[in-house]
């Protein structure tokens, strides 16, 4: 299949199409567009990019035309804007995907819909309309057009994390195309999910595992079935686990457990990172004390 692929706005004169939070929705076009035509050509689709010097839009408002001969699906990319959000109110405006109100199916947009929304943002789904410039002429050459409205690029978090979701946004426009027309979408990383028994301190528990280069790693929420506390360590910033009673963070020691602790470590010459380790016990600092406390009491 032959797909043009069109980035919104831009041209001469300059368009920059909707601004907000540092952002022009023209530059941003052309980003996702240029990311994006590579990996539908790994599909193999054949992509035609649209000129990005141009706007499509005044190209066809002043009497020009698109170049459509032999073209299956026409793609245009562009960034919603109309609420304001530039300080975020912590959820995403969201994405969605506009198509001719006479479309007779929108399986490839909802995918789109779905694999972008997959990355966190809301899923506004897809919606038709008859009163688009470059819709109207693609559709009354016969041909499907999907426009794709990214996110809200004058919403905080939409932008946020289309920062930081950026291939992976032009992947799922790439994959829900893929999926839309009935190719094989690949994971990245070729992953076999299934329910094992894994043995954990001695028991066994049915776990979610996936099995990757021969190896199995087991899902960390299971963990909590043997006790193990899975968290968010917010000093390293990444997940954490924590093992059967005991605590992530050992509290700042108050005077009784000083006294207690300097006590056991003269008495019986422990180090520093024995003692933190008896204090990460999740009663650690009482049984510090009544170690300290039956040591002094046998000196």
């Amino acid at each position: 299949m032959n797909i043009l692929l069109i980035a919104g706005h831009g041209g001469t004169p300059y368009d920059p199409g909707a601004c907000g939070c540092g952002y022009t929705e023209a530059v941003e076009t052309r980003r996702l567009a240029t990311a994006v035509a590579p990996m539908l050509r790994k599909y193999g689709f054949n992509v035609t990019m649209y000129d990005q010097s141009n706007d499509a839009y005044k190209v066809l408002r002043s009497g020009g035309s698109l170049p459509l001969f032999g073209i299956g699906y026409v793609l245009e990319i562009h960034l919603n804007a109309g609420v304001s959000d530039k300080d975020g109110n912590g959820a995403t405006t969201g994405t969605e995907v506009l198509v001719h109100t006479a479309e007779s199916g929108v399986s490839v947009e909802q995918a789109i819909c779905r694999r972008i929304s997959a990355l966190g943002f809301k899923n506004r789904g897809v919606k038709r309309r008859d009163n688009l410039q470059v819709m109207n002429t693609v559709h009354r050459a016969g041909i499907s057009h999907a426009l794709v409205e990214i996110c809200f690029i004058d919403d905080a978090d939409d932008m946020k994390l289309y920062k930081t979701k950026f291939y992976d946004i032009a992947h799922a426009i790439a994959d829900g195309v893929a999926e839309g027309f009935g190719k094989t979408v690949q994971k990245e990383d070729d992953e076999v999910v299934e329910k094992k028994t894994v043995c954990i301190d001695g028991k066994n528990y049915t776990c979610d595992v996936i099995e990757k280069a021969g190896y199995n790693y087991v899902q960390l929420a299971d963990l909590a079935q043997a006790g193990y506390g899975v968290t968010y360590d917010t000093k390293a910033k990444v997940p954490g686990i924590v093992a059967p009673q005991t605590r992530a963070d050992v509290p700042n020691e108050d005077s009784e457990v000083q006294v207690a602790v300097k006590a056991l470590q003269a008495a019986c010459g422990l180090e520093e990172s024995t003692m933190e380790y008896l204090r990460k016990y999740k009663y650690g600092d009482e049984l510090v004390k009544k170690l300290a406390k039956a040591v002094q009491g046998n000196a």
